[in-house]
């Protein structure tokens, strides 16, 4: 599986900052562990226009049923924590 760390643009165009590739069960402990380690700072909610970083599970083959794993998660754009984000994968 690949774990992403993407800029969000105002303009909603995404700039990935970093790619990682992990076995499966790997994958899933690094993204739980970031949400939760970063929580406070992730958005549920945002508006058109504001600037994000995004953080993405993704299987490596992109079949139907692979993308029920896919998972991701929005943070308030700080380039301190896109740095720290990117540092951990």
């Amino acid at each position: 599986m690949n774990i992403t760390v993407s800029k969000v643009e105002e303009s909603g165009k995404e700039v990935l900052v970093k790619s990682s590739t992990y076995e499966d069960d790997k994958a899933v402990g690094i993204y739980n562990r970031l949400t939760d380690e970063y929580a406070d700072q992730t958005l549920p909610f945002f508006d058109e226009g504001e600037q994000l970083i995004r953080l993405d599970i993704v299987p490596e083959q992109e079949t139907d049923e692979d993308n029920k794993e896919q998972k991701e998660c929005y943070f308030e754009f700080s380039e301190p924590l896109l740095e720290e984000l990117s540092g951990h994968i």
